[in-house]
């Protein structure tokens, strides 16, 4: 597909009516010729482009597969998703972000993979990545705020897959700290934030995201049954993928400034969507394992830990296993 593509589907997906491709190649400044092209191609791409008679053409349905000038035309402007790559499929796309980020690539590159043969989360675990069932993807990101803030980046991707995903299906969605999403008291989703340094000695960020969306019970290995789930499977309906990367994207792009101007904003929220706070938790990070009440969440969204002593423990990561209310 081609930068025209983007731009035909953008008015497309904008419009309510059916347009000539007259009046296309006039808004694009293109070829008539060049916009005739394109249509069919984006028809055998799988785009349902309707055209009458007398009425010209309207964009009914996208296929169900990610696709970068697709993404792009539905997020409009969006400094996050500068330049968008979808992979059929790849070993992770955190390591392929990696990757870019050592070499020297600037940031607001995001990386989709319709399949993953070695997704990972947190402490080295597989990640299950059902073929065309999820969104999984990874951001490449250069941010300006001093490094000592960058692990803000976990709160500030949970916030916002949150909020996207409650908005979208209108249902409470909470967060289990430090990166997991869940719904209906299954987690359906998870971050993970690395970072490096490039050839030039630059630092630079990656966060993963994997969320679980038109997944059915069998695309889940065994270990998993009872533990996660899919919005499909809670809300009993077919999600579209394309509109969810793009909502989400869009509310990462907007919120990513208030890691350094609102973050105290950022935190309350999280705290608000906490499955931990208020509840007596058992922690293990690294070789260390301590319990405690989850008494609060700090201003660089530290989980502050209670010890039966009277003892605080803020922990900037962990397992986290809730043992009583």
């Amino acid at each position: 597909m081609s930068g025209l593509d983007a731009r035909i589907l953008a008015i497309l997906h904008a419009s309510q009516v059916h347009l000539f491709a007259t009046d296309l190649a006039g808004q694009l400044g293109a070829p008539l010729a060049n916009i005739e092209a394109r249509l069919t191609e984006l028809r055998n791409a799988g785009f349902e482009i309707e055209e009458r008679p007398g009425l010209g053409f309207r964009l009914l349905r996208s296929p169900d597969r990610l696709i970068a000038d697709d993404l792009h035309a539905r997020l409009g402007p969006c400094a996050l998703a500068r330049e968008i790559v979808v992979f059929a499929e790849t070993a992770s796309t955190n390591d392929s972000a990696t990757q870019r980020g050592r070499q020297g690539s600037a940031g607001g590159l995001v990386i989709f993979a319709e399949r993953q043969t070695a997704g990972r989360g947190r402490f080295g675990r597989a990640w299950a990545s059902a073929p065309y069932r999820g969104l999984w993807f990874s951001l490449l990101l250069r941010p300006e705020f001093p490094t000592n803030a960058w692990p803000r980046l976990t709160t500030w991707a949970a916030v916002s897959l949150a909020a996207t995903i409650e908005s979208s299906l209108g249902l409470a969605v909470s967060i289990k700290w430090p990166n997991d999403i869940f719904l209906s008291g299954k987690k359906i989703a998870g971050i993970l934030a690395e970072s490096g340094t490039d050839v030039n000695g630059q630092p630079f960020a990656v966060v993963g995201i994997g969320v679980n969306v038109n997944h059915a019970p069998g695309d889940f290995p065994a270990e998993l049954a009872g533990k996660a789930a899919s919005l499909n499977m809670v809300t009993g309906r077919t999600i579209d993928r394309p509109t969810l990367a793009a909502n989400l994207l869009r509310d990462l792009d907007a919120r990513l400034p208030q890691i350094a101007s609102a973050f105290p904003d950022m935190i309350a929220e999280a705290a608000r969507r906490s499955l931990l706070l208020g509840r007596w938790v058992q922690v293990q990070s690294g070789h260390t394992i301590m319990e405690g009440r989850a008494e609060e969440l700090d201003a660089d969204g530290h989980l502050v830990l209670r010890g039966s002593n009277g003892s605080l423990n803020r922990l900037s990561a962990g397992e986290v296993t809730v043992i009583a209310n």
